[in-house]
């Protein structure tokens, strides 16, 4: 068939060819540039039991479960720093999976308060205080990690974990001072 001289299937095909072969680039870039290596730094971290990679849509989400034995600020910051230095400016989501029991989810359930608050109102000694008295109670040991980003709660029990990475939310001051108001203005002059 025939268009103005033009071939139509020619051109039907060749596009379909085209698209076909942007499709197939992309996928060897997912597959050798970023899901290859990704797997290969997880594998190699000890401290990391086993891991599960989404890759679909706008955000990557990394399923990582950390082993008991492991620090849990320490393994989450090097994983962190590693997606970070693989993915580049990539949007990527880290979701830690653990084996949390009913009693574990009772402990953080009655704990919740007292993080959000520390994170609002930088009571932190008295969240430490509240998520050991609540664990202890429970016969859970408990294990509260803190940096300048996040606070990590790790939960243990009859071999069970709960891992919990709250974020500090630090690009403010976690208690703002009122600042000073200077006098004067329309206000002034009326006293």
């Amino acid at each position: 068939m025939h268009w103005h001289g033009l071939r139509i299937h020619v051109i039907i095909l060749s596009l379909l060819a085209g698209i076909a072969l942007i499709f197939s680039i992309q996928w060897l870039y997912q597959k050798y540039f970023l899901l290859e290596p990704l797997a290969s730094i997880l594998k190699g971290n000890k401290s990391i039991e086993f891991f599960e990679v989404y890759n679909e849509g706008r955000v990557m989400e990394v399923h990582v479960s950390v082993s008991q034995e492991a620090d849990l600020m320490q393994t989450y910051k090097e994983i962190r720093r590693d997606l970070s230095r693989l993915l580049g400016r990539r949007a990527y989501q880290l979701v830690l999976k653990d084996s949390r029991d009913s009693t574990l989810s009772q402990v953080w359930y009655n704990c919740q308060y007292a993080v959000y608050q520390a994170v609002t109102q930088g009571s932190y000694q008295d969240m430490a205080a509240t998520v050991n008295r609540e664990a202890q109670a429970a016969g859970v040991e408990s294990k509260i990690y803190i940096d300048q980003e996040n606070i990590y709660i790790r939960l243990k029990h009859q071999g069970h974990t709960l891992d919990e990475v709250i974020p500090r939310g630090t690009s403010q001051p976690a208690v703002s001072a009122p600042e000073p108001v200077a006098g004067g203005g329309a206000s002034a002059e009326r006293n």
